[in-house]
């Protein structure tokens, strides 16, 4: 599957900063869901979160490696995706 084959509309790639930004709808996860999937990806990642708790939420994953690929960095993206709906599933 291609990148062209992907709907990738919430994710920021941005490969000269080693990071990868992910945009985050709140009225579909919770921000304490949001944490929670996040906190899973910190140990590889240093992460900001912003944004507005009605509007968007705004999650930015820098890559604590010294070199990433782009590849890397969506692979951040969709695992933090998953997480956000596996998590919210548990309630």
């Amino acid at each position: 599957m291609s990148d062209e084959d992907l709907n990738t509309n919430n994710i920021t790639i941005d490969e000269s900063g080693k990071s990868v930004t992910v945009r985050v709808n709140p009225k579909l996860y919770k921000v304490h869901v949001i944490m929670r999937a996040a906190d899973e990806l910190i140990d590889d990642n240093h992460i900001i979160i912003n944004g507005d708790p009605e509007k968007s939420i705004i999650v930015k994953f820098i890559s604590k490696k010294d070199e990433v690929t782009r590849e890397e960095l969506l692979k951040t993206a969709y695992e933090f995706n998953t997480l956000l709906v596996a998590i919210s599933g548990k309630g």
